[in-house]
């Protein structure tokens, strides 16, 4: 059996610590161990729901007649990327999943999909000797496409309009080479880069996002475990510029919609939509999310963003422009296990225009 460390502990008071260890789950350590970077869930302590956390190891989704249209869930303790029709609005369980127990993907935050449907997974997996790796799957729950190795930090978020041919934004939770959260461009070719970061980044690092010129953007802890900051990195190079105006408590997935406004999901349970943040950013909405959230996206047409919904353990389907934000419509949760933490949900294939 697998066992992974999250960092769901980490930002959690001393007295909370003691209550858990009373209970007889123990704290964890937040130092890096110098071989191997231990995982670690974005979720604070007290958003997770109760309950017990199974692996999928027997239990595994074949693919049946793979729909031409997904929506790709992942869960944190799970060792399986599920996708399920879309939409899915009579709760129907997984039609087939990324993850087999030869080639598992352990302790996955945060994930991407592209506008042509290949899905982007940083995880552990046997085939990256224990360490971390960005993920690359055709579309369709298909096969592995390529591979590349992340030594020595854990990444936690992708993004890609073309992730076979072109670059892969990694957004990395804490870095191995600056122990706070960074972004790397990873690549078929040429493997993944040096990392990049800012010296407001003093915590983790969330989610990424990258525009058509090439800008791109990193969400994270602007303190030790508390806080936000937003950086833009011109031409996704050097150690970018703090974005200001933005109204965000704590850090989320981002994505570009059809207007090509940031959207900046804030896991306490908001959605902001902004303008420019390059580095000024011009809020153009805010809307509530039906429970805490970390990671999403939109559908092909941007009409439709899907958001993983951790405190309820579900997948959250809305309705959105940028004017209005999101709009709830349904929930689902069938395949989907309690405790497990379902950070991240994504449609497939993505926003075709963003």
């Amino acid at each position: 059996m697998r066992l992974t460390t999250s960092a769901i502990g980490i930002t959690v008071a001393a007295a909370v610590l003691a209550g858990c260890s009373a209970a007889g789950v123990a704290p964890q350590s937040s130092s890096l161990p110098s071989a191997r970077v231990v995982a670690r869930s974005l979720m604070p302590p007290w958003m997770h729901p109760a309950g017990i956390a199974r692996l999928h190891l027997s239990d595994r989704i074949v693919p049946a007649g793979k729909k031409s249209k997904l929506i790709y869930a992942s869960e944190f303790s799970g060792d399986q990327v599920f996708g399920f029709a879309n939409p899915n609005t009579g709760n129907e369980p997984p039609a087939c999943s990324l993850g087999t127990p030869s080639n598992y993907l352990d302790s996955v935050n945060g994930f991407g999909v592209d506008t042509k449907g290949d899905v982007m997974i940083p995880a552990s997996t046997p085939n990256d000797n224990g360490n971390f790796s960005i993920n690359v799957f055709k579309p369709k729950c298909g096969a592995l496409a390529w591979q590349a190795e992340i030594e020595g930090s854990q990444p936690e978020d992708a993004y890609s309009a073309d992730a076979l041919r072109g670059n892969v934004l990694v957004g990395e939770l804490q870095s191995g080479t600056e122990g706070t959260g960074a972004v790397v461009l990873c690549s078929k070719a040429g493997g993944c880069g040096a990392p990049m970061t800012n010296s407001a980044v003093t915590g983790f690092g969330g989610g990424v996002v990258m525009a058509k010129n090439g800008d791109c953007w990193l969400a994270a802890e602007q303190q030790a475990f508390e806080g936000f900051v937003l950086v833009y990195f011109k031409g996704c190079t050097g150690s970018g510029e703090v974005a200001t105006g933005t109204s965000n408590s704590y850090y989320g997935g981002l994505f570009i919609d059809t207007k090509g406004n940031l959207g900046s999901i804030d896991l306490t349970g908001t959605l902001y939509v902004y303008r420019d943040c390059n580095p000024a950013c011009r809020l153009v909405s805010s809307s509530p999310l039906h429970g805490e959230s970390l990671f999403g996206g939109l559908d092909a047409s941007g009409k439709h963003f899907v958001v993983g919904d951790d405190s309820n353990t579900e997948v959250d389907v809305y309705s959105y422009t940028p004017s209005g934000g999101a709009k709830y419509q349904y929930s689902f949760n069938n395949g989907l296990y309690l405790s497990n933490s379902v950070e991240a949900a994504h449609f497939a294939p993505d926003n075709k225009k963003r």
